[in-house]
C-alpha cells in the first residue's frame, strides 16, 4: 500500500488513529519464544557466545567504532558514535560492560548467505569498491589491507551484532544491537556507508536455525532514507527465504530515490522536507496501525532506527525534534508489545552533531518505560572498597577506545 507524498495527516476512518497509543500492562518477556530460544545456541557459535543468565540481549563491540586517520570524519556520518552512546547508558546505570553480548566478526560464508561470491570478493580486494559503498573517496587511494583492517572489518562485527541480536529477543523479547543497520545493501552491490545486509542476514539465519518457525518478519524502517533494498532481492539458499511485511516512512526527495527496493514496500509513506514532529508522528501511528491490520501475526518485529529525522541532520530534511524521536520509539516497541512479538532494534543512521546524545536518551527512556534493565546489582556496593575497584575497573575498560 502506498500513499501519496505527505503534507497533510493521512486519511482514515480510524478515530484512534488520532490517540496516544496506551502500553499494554504486560512485560517484553511475555514476547519472547523460549521454545524458539532454545534450540537456538547451536546455531550462532559462529555469530557470537551465547549470553550468560546476568548478561543483558545488549548487542556491543568496540570495534564498531570505525576511525581512519581522520578520514572517517569526510563522512558525515559519526562513525564513533557508539560507544557514546553506551557510556551514557553506562554512566546512567541502565547497564553494565559485563552485561554486554560481544559479536565476533562476520567471516565470509556467513556473509555469502545473502551476497554474492563476486561482490564479498570485490568488496575485500578493492579499496575503489569500498570507497563507492562508504562515499570516501580517498580511500581508493590506500593500501586495501589498510582499508580493510580500518572499515570493512568493522563492518562485518556490525553484522554478526544484528544476527546475534535477532536471535537474543527470542529469548527475552526484545533486543538491541548498538550498530547495525545497513539498509542501502543489496545482494550484488552496496551504497551509502552500507556494505552488508545485516538485516537480512539476521533473518535468514533466524528463519533457517529456527526451523523456519521464525518466518513471518514485520520491518519496520524509519530512517529517514528510503531502505529496504535486500527486502526486494531475499538471495541465497532456497528454503531460507523470509517473508517480510516493510513499513517505510522516509523523505522521498532525499537518497537514494531506489524505485527497485520501493517494490517491496508494503506501507509506504513518502514524505517531504521539512516534515514537523506532529505530522511525522500522526503519519507513522496512521502507518503502524494499517501495518497491524495487514500483517497481524507476525513472528519477530524488526525496527530500523535511524535518527536522521532530527531537525538539523545534515541529510534528513526533516524537523522532527528530540522529543519526537523519544516519542517515535516508544510507539513502534508499544506496537511490538501489543502484537506480544519480539523486537529487535538497530540504529541505522544519523548525521547531526550530538546524534549519539539523542540516541542514548531514548534509548534510557525505553529501557526506564518498558523496565528492560533486569540485573539487580548495577551499583549496590556505594561506596565500599568493592564498588570503587569496579568503578576503576570501568574506566579501564574505557580506556583506549574511540
Amino acid at each position: 500500500m502506498s500513499y501519496r507524498q505527505y503534507d497533510s495527516y493521512p486519511p482514515s476512518d480510524d478515530d484512534s488513529l488520532h490517540e496516544p497509543a496506551i502500553v499494554p500492562t504486560w512485560t517484553f518477556a511475555e514476547c519472547a519464544k523460549p521454545e524458539v530460544a532454545a534450540v537456538l545456541p547451536k546455531h550462532y557459535v559462529d555469530v557470537a557466545p551465547w549470553p550468560k543468565s546476568n548478561m543483558l540481549p545488549m548487542v556491543y563491540h568496540k570495534k564498531y567504532n570505525i576511525s581512519f586517520l581522520g578520514l572517517e570524519k569526510l563522512h558525515p556520518f559519526d562513525s564513533c558514535k557508539y560507544v557514546k552512546i553506551l557510556k551514557q547508558l553506562c554512566s546512567e546505570r541502565h547497564l553494565k560492560r559485563s552485561q554486554l553480548v560481544k559479536p565476533k566478526m562476520a567471516s565470509h560464508q556467513i556473509l555469502l548467505d545473502v551476497h554474492t561470491p563476486e561482490y564479498i570478493r570485490s568488496i575485500h580486494t578493492s579499496s575503489k569498491t569500498v570507497a563507492r559503498v562508504t562515499e570516501l573517496a580517498p580511500l581508493a587511494a590506500l593500501p586495501n589491507c589498510l582499508v580493510q583492517w580500518r572499515v570493512v572489518k568493522p563492518m562485518r562485527y556490525h553484522v554478526c551484532g544484528t544476527m546475534m541480536a535477532a536471535a537474543l529477543a527470542m529469548q527475552y523479547g526484545w533486543a538491541i544491537n548498538i550498530g547495525g543497520g545497513m539498509h542501502h545493501a543489496y545482494s550484488e552491490n552496496g551504497m551509502g556507508w552500507c556494505p552488508f545486509d545485516d538485516i537480512m542476514l539476521a533473518c535468514r539465519r533466524l528463519r533457517r536455525a529456527s526451523g523456519g518457525a521464525v518466518r513471518k518478519v514485520l520491518y519496520i524502517d524509519l530512517d529517514v532514507h528510503q531502505g529496504g533494498a535486500g527486502q526486494a532481492d531475499d538471495g541465497g539458499e532456497a528454503g531460507c527465504e523470509v517473508e517480510m511485511f516493510v513499513v517505510d516512512v522516509y523523505n522521498a526527495g532525499a537518497f537514494p530515490q531506489d524505485t527497485l527496493a520501493k517494490q517491496a514496500i508494503d506501507v509506504d509513506v513518502p514524505m517531504r522536507f521539512n516534515t514537523s514532529t506532529d505530522l511525522y508522528l500522526q503519519c507513522l501511528r496512521a502507518a503502524l496501525q494499517r501495518a497491524q491490520r495487514m500483517f497481524p501475526q507476525p513472528d519477530l518485529l524488526v525496527y530500523n532506527a535511524g535518527t536522521d529525522i532530527l531537525d538539523g541532520d545534515p541529510l534528513g530534511g526533516f524537523c522532527v525534534s528530540k522529543e519526537g524521536i523519544m516519542q517515535r520509539d516508544l510507539m513502534v516497541w508499544t506496537l511490538a508489545l501489543q502484537l506480544k512479538v519480539p523486537i529487535v532494534m538497530v540504529l541505522s543512521g544519523g548525521y547531526a552533531k550530538g546524534n549519539a546524545a539523542v540516541v542514548a536518551a531514548s534509548l534510557s527512556n525505553l529501557f526506564t518505560t518498558f523496565k528492560l534493565s533486569a540485573a539487580p546489582d548495577h551499583d549496590t556496593e556505594g561506596g565500599t572498597a568493592k564498588g570503587l575497584q569496579r568503578r576503576v575497573e570501568d574506566r579501564e575498560e574505557w580506556a583506549g577506545e574511540a
